[in-house]
């Protein structure tokens, strides 16, 4: 046993990083504890780098609920499905050599402990591979029997919190010893005062005024050890004084003498003023004495006062207990009020960073429990070309604004550890107008009413060195047009299934193809068998995909695809080139932005005038979270089309918004 510890001391004290395995989880939940117990402030910041890609991301640790000389946090960090390789994290602060770390934890959640040096570290490991060995000495008598081991586990609970409510008991006999000390010696200091004559007495409480005097300077250059000694020796001189007991309340606080503090603000007497300073102060004692429940309490009471100098920092103290205690809707109102009210830059940020890590914590918990989910989109489109002619051609005016809603829901059929089964039905329909908002039949030939039926299942294959992961989606979709504009009826049936294998290449390179089969029939009324619309449809999409930072907010995707339709009309057999080039990246209002660019060649060489058109299309979109379940997205684009045939030709600009609701019902 200690060989092997000392094996495993000598391996790590060599790298002062650690690696992570993926084969399980497509999100990582990454709990980071610094220990360090010299460190001060109510947030630490701490940067990791991936060795490999050299790119670093940032995250904000804050006081241990367990232990105060402890800094925790967590990050998320989302993976290429099928991602299996372990890639190694490098933690460091700032100007400073990067941290020893020791790694413990699951395969979706990994606990990295931080530390300046080898012996902390080494220190660490022993403490905790003694514990465990004597967890598993414990539980190994249990194990083999399913019964007995439950009866263990909730034995196990029952124990935790008795030790709980022994340490709760512990600290109020703290404090009620603490408080008869305190309020004894005050008694004998009084009475010690009352034998003075009214001479001594007036130069003791002089005396006294000029010791705070002192105390307060000290106190204002933040020498508070000097301040607490100079406020304390003011009130064996002035027992009388019911402020000085206060600032010395509040010295105490400040030199970490938490249980000294509480008790001497409780008797302290201070003017109306004063009032909530003093419960700010003794909530904050009450936080560091990991009295979670009082400590919340009065935070929140502070709060709710609404007072520009108290009631910002106490909502970020009440959010980040909170949070801590998963209580995530009351952790975001506290933040959201820190933002709404504080006028420090240094904890807006910090209230931000929190948010995102409340935002990332609820998706990655909600995700795992999501049984159905309900959608609807709505938004406004303006169509230079809706009828997609030569504008010199044109018979009229084809300019129009466009309403675009629509609506799915989804439920899951199956959803277990590598694999689910859903089914999804939806509905999408386009409304047009002409450009002084009047309805127009020749405009509205181009508004489709789409139902669909599908039922996406997504399998996760386990390899060795990585894992695949393959999405197949059968479905059936009809479209419903009105050719002449007037009531709209079914004109074209799609059955058809894609087949989506995705996995990563490199730690930053995914490659996903994807394959694509239909059956279209047409319903629509021909003149011509040369202009049947029905057939089989086939296509073969490659996309790779490059990340270009650590947390995956910027990358670079291509698209290559090609499309052959083999329409029973010869008029609509084509085969169809494409490339598209993506880049995303994050944005202003912490919004996510797109520049993409396509690029097609589409052949009809069998029609009746046989040609090749090509179109090059160039989009921005902005896509933003406006809350949990609201979202927004606006899109920018602008189509060029060419044509070997005059007809064909043309251009058009294209701006529209979209926004979007979610609701989803989870397990319990």
């Amino acid at each position: 046993m200690k060989a092997a510890l000392i094996f495993l001391l000598s391996f790590l004290l060599a790298v002062p990083s650690f690696a992570i395995d993926t084969k399980i989880a497509q999100s990582q939940v990454i709990v980071v504890h610094l220990h360090d117990a010299n460190a001060t402030g109510d947030v630490q910041t701490v940067r990791v780098r991936d060795v490999d890609s050299n790119k670093i991301a940032q995250i904000s640790l804050h006081p241990n609920k367990a232990n105060p000389k402890i800094w925790s946090g967590f990050f998320v960090i989302s993976f290429f499905k099928g991602d299996t390789a372990a890639r190694t994290l490098e933690f460091f602060g700032v100007g400073k050599n990067p941290y020893y770390t020791y790694v413990s934890g699951t395969d979706t959640i990994q606990r990295v402990n931080l530390f300046e040096n080898s012996d902390l570290m080494a220190a660490f490991i022993t403490r905790d591979v003694e514990a465990k060995a004597k967890a598993a000495a414990k539980a190994a008598p249990v194990a083999a029997d399913k019964k007995k081991a439950e009866v263990f586990s909730q034995e196990k609970m029952v124990q935790i919190q008795k030790q709980v409510r022994e340490q709760v008991r512990v600290q109020e006999q703290v404090q009620v010893s603490l408080e008869e000390q305190q309020a004894k010696k005050r008694a004998e200091l009084l009475e010690q005062q009352q034998k003075l004559s009214q001479a001594e007495k007036k130069r003791k409480q002089d005396e006294a005024a000029a010791l705070v005097k002192k105390a307060d300077a000290q106190y204002v250059k933040q020498n508070y050890a000097a301040a607490e000694k100079l406020y304390s020796e003011a009130i064996e001189l002035d027992p009388e004084n019911e402020s000085y007991f206060y600032r010395y309340g509040v010295s105490l606080y400040k030199t970490e003498n938490y249980n000294k503090s509480l008790v001497t603000l409780n008797m302290a007497e201070v003017d109306t003023d004063k009032l909530l300073e003093k419960d700010y102060y003794i909530a904050l004692n009450q936080l560091k004495l990991k009295d979670y429940d009082k400590a919340l309490k009065a935070l929140v009471e502070v709060r709710d006062e609404n007072d520009p100098n108290f009631s910002p920092t106490a909502a970020y103290f009440a959010g980040t207990i909170e949070y801590q205690q998963q209580k995530f809707p009351e952790a975001r109102k506290s933040m959201e009020y820190v933002l709404d009210n504080s006028k420090d830059p240094q904890m807006d940020k910090a209230a931000e960073d929190m948010l995102d890590q409340i935002d990332r914590m609820e998706n990655f918990l909600a995700s795992k429990k999501e049984r159905f989910r309900f959608t609807f989109f709505a938004g406004p489109v303006y169509d230079e070309n809706i009828l997609n002619v030569a504008l010199n051609n044109g018979q009229t005016d084809v300019q129009a604004f466009r309403a675009n809603f629509g609506a799915s829901a989804l439920g899951y059929i199956y959803k277990g550890l590598n694999s689910d089964l859903a089914a999804q039905l939806a509905v999408s329909d386009y409304y047009s107008t002409n450009t002084r908002f009047q309805g127009d039949a020749t405009l509205q030939t181009a508004d489709p009413l789409e139902l669909a039926l599908t039922l996406p299942y997504h399998l996760e294959i386990v390899g060795k060195s990585r894992s695949y992961n393959l999405d197949v989606l059968p479905s059936y979709r009809t479209i419903y047009m009105s050719p002449t504009g007037g009531t709209r009826a079914e004109i074209l049936r799609t059955t058809g299934v894609t087949t989506t294998l995705a996995a990563p290449v490199k730690r930053d390179l995914y490659l996903s193809g994807k394959l694509e089969y239909s059956i279209d029939t047409s319903l629509a009324d021909i003149s011509s068998d040369d202009d049947d619309q029905s057939g089989n449809k086939y296509g073969l999409t490659i996309t790779p995909t490059k990340l270009l930072d650590l947390k995956g907010e910027k990358s670079i995707s291509t698209d290559i695809s090609y499309i052959m339709n083999q329409a029973n009309g010869k008029n609509f057999r084509y085969q169809r080139m494409g490339l598209g080039v993506s880049y995303s990246y994050p944005t202003f209002w912490k919004s996510t932005g797109t520049l993409r660019g396509d690029y097609a060649n589409q052949s009809y060489g069998e029609a009746d005038t046989a040609r090749t058109d090509s179109t090059m299309t160039f989009t921005y979109s902005l896509n933003k979270d406006l809350t949990k379940k609201w979202n927004m997205g606006a899109t920018a684009q602008y189509t060029i089309a060419n044509s070997e045939v005059e007809l064909y030709k043309y251009n058009k600009a294209m701006l529209s918004a979209l926004f979007t609701y979610t609701h989803s019902i989870l397990s319990k």
